[in-house]
């Protein structure tokens, strides 16, 4: 699955359907979703029946036969093209509950559609991103824990400090020990390699500009050791920061 796409959206609808909606069976060129808020619709994909009610969505990709028709719908369409090196594969059903988290990107959607100003493509096609982020890596809404997302904000705002588990076990009121666990059982990893994930993830941005040494990007991202530095960046990423700093300057250069 790509971790990079250009969606090109050019169909948005927010509709009501009632009993006499339906799409007569077809083949189509594009990538098709349908968000139903409430209701349910009978899908025909493939030669696979699909019963989609409130929370589901149906996710038909180009190139595959569809036909359908609605037991009174609420939803949302979103019809969009990709550039022809770039694919998404989902399932065509996927169950995922309350659209809450959408919402934010449907009524953008539904604004910037109505009033088509100037550049509302690119904004459009900026609020399908997101919501394909949330179906392609977060797979279906999860309630996030309010300590663990403190913990996580906290990192990534003071990653150049001088951090440890009883440290930031204080800013969530949590003790060490339960503040560790909790933090593995919802993130699947530690603190400490959340840490140094963060910490060199600053460090690739600022190699890439060039503007900093191996050194200095090592103090700006809060290591104090240069060799654990080194070893941890190697490990992550997979090259020395030297070598990645040196590949990228090659790239944006333009030279062989």
């Amino acid at each position: 699955m790509e971790a990079f796409i250009r969606p090109e959206i050019f169909h948005f609808v927010s509709k009501y359907c009632g009993a006499d909606w339906e799409i007569i069976p077809q083949e189509i060129p594009y990538y098709s979703m349908l968000f139903v808020e409430d209701g349910i619709a009978n899908y025909v994909v493939n030669d696979t029946k699909y019963r989609a009610k409130k929370g589901d969505i149906l996710f038909v990709k180009p190139g595959s036969s569809r036909m359908a028709t609605a037991v009174e719908m609420t939803c949302i369409g979103i019809d969009f093209i990709l550039p022809s090196d770039q694919k998404i594969d989902l399932p065509d059903l996927i169950t995922w509950g309350d659209f809450e988290d959408f919402k934010i990107y449907f009524q953008d959607l539904k604004f910037e559609w109505l009033q088509q100003n100037p550049g509302f493509e690119l904004k459009s096609s900026a609020n399908l991103m997101l919501i394909l982020h949330k179906l392609m890596f977060e797979k279906k809404q999860e309630a996030k824990n309010i300590h663990v997302e403190l913990m996580k904000k906290y990192i990534m705002e003071n990653h150049k400090s001088d951090l440890s588990v009883s440290s930031i076990a204080k800013v969530v009121s949590l003790s060490p020990v339960y503040c560790g666990s909790l933090f593995k059982k919802v993130e699947n990893c530690t603190i400490a390699e959340f840490l140094s994930r963060v910490r060199i993830n600053k460090a690739m941005t600022l190699l890439e500009t060039g503007e900093y040494s191996v050194s200095e990007t090592a103090d700006e991202c809060g290591f104090v050791d240069i060799y654990y530095f080194s070893n941890t960046f190697k490990k992550l990423v997979g090259v020395s920061p030297s070598k990645y700093k040196n590949s990228r300057n090659v790239k944006m250069s333009g030279k062989k």
